[in-house]
């Protein structure tokens, strides 16, 4: 009996079991590096501000992908004059305000609880591209939706190490959802510009231009250098996972695993994500998953998955069902 082969084709050609796997493998490990960067982050902010891991976090990881993008580029990229406005504005949305998002977000609540959250992107992603572009909202994504909201109203409500409603909580669960949501206008916003420029080189060049308006603070912020001369091995240790891993590493993997799956495969690697969250935050930060927690991170990618999936099912026949019905109904009372 043949040994069971992975394999994928494109344009013709077959692309060999080992790479195959491989890719897999460092889809993997984008989950592990995106799932980790929550519990790094919640390290550092014992120590220094969330502002200042903003800065941290987009200086190093624009320090990287400066060289990978002049290489690729063959010297300063080109950017069409008319993408300008554009590519500023997008940068804005997806990585100042995205990043932001998440570290004054996570100040406030559990890196488990903020993991879930951001996993929601592609809930927000849908509603945006419905609203800016007119995409169709299926019978099954408008289910997806709400049963995902109803994720983050557990969380909302419920998501703290108390398991009940706390200010602090719901604040930090709003402000949070600031970066699924900005990241999701960059989504959609960036698609016209994706397709004319490198996926690597583009992501690269949105990281740098949206690290710009933090290199003033920088500069003048010495309290910044002062407190990094007292990082230990394990605030370097959480910077680089932050930084390094899961805003270039992951990204080069994740653009790569892109180029070779279809999205439908890859996205069972985003699902990924806050199971690593969590489970670091448990071993690494003695975090207590609550049933709550529990609850609404399954609700909520529930309704992700389905959301993001198109393939006509149950749900679909359901409403295909009522619908006709309802037509029926309409006629008959006519």
């Amino acid at each position: 009996m043949d040994r069971l082969r992975f394999v994928v084709r494109m344009g013709g050609s077959t692309i060999p079991d080992r790479s195959v796997l491989l890719i897999h493998a460092s889809l993997l490990c984008v989950a592990i590096f995106w799932g980790s960067n929550f519990v790094s982050i919640k390290h550092l902010l014992d120590t220094i501000s969330p502002g200042n891991v903003v800065v941290l976090r987009l200086l190093l990881a624009s320090l990287i992908f400066l060289p990978i993008v002049i290489y690729m580029a063959n010297g300063i990229p080109r950017v069409h004059r008319e993408d300008i406005p554009m590519l500023l504005f997008i940068a804005i949305l997806g990585v100042t305000i995205n990043t932001s998002a998440i570290a004054f977000g996570t100040q406030l609540i559990p890196a488990a609880v903020a993991s879930l959250i951001v996993t929601g992107n592609p809930v927000f992603t849908a509603i945006i591209s419905r609203i800016l572009v007119g995409e169709p909202m299926t019978g099954r994504k408008i289910i997806g939706v709400v049963i995902a909201f109803t994720g983050f109203l557990i969380v909302l409500l419920y998501g703290g190490q108390e398991a009940e409603f706390s200010i602090q909580n719901a604040l930090g669960v709003l402000i949070t959802m600031g970066g699924p949501l900005a990241w999701a206008f960059y989504t959609v916003l960036s698609k016209p510009l994706r397709g004319r420029y490198e996926p690597t080189q583009f992501v690269g060049l949105t990281t740098i231009v949206g690290a710009l308006p933090l290199v003033p603070f920088a500069i003048w912020n010495t309290e910044l250098i002062t407190v990094t001369r007292t990082f230990g091995s394990t605030q370097w240790l959480a910077l680089t996972v932050s930084a390094v891993l899961a805003l270039v590493v992951a990204y080069l993997l994740w653009y790569r695993g892109l180029s070779t799956l279809e999205p439908t495969q890859i996205a069972v690697y985003v699902y990924m994500v806050p199971v690593f969250g969590a489970l670091g935050a448990w071993l690494l930060l003695g975090e207590r998953i609550t049933i709550f927690v529990l609850l609404g991170g399954l609700t909520i990618l529930t309704g992700v998955i389905i959301t993001n999936t198109t393939r006509s099912g149950t749900v679909d026949r359901l409403l295909r069902k009522y619908r006709e019905s309802r037509t029926v109904k309409d006629g008959v009372d006519e």
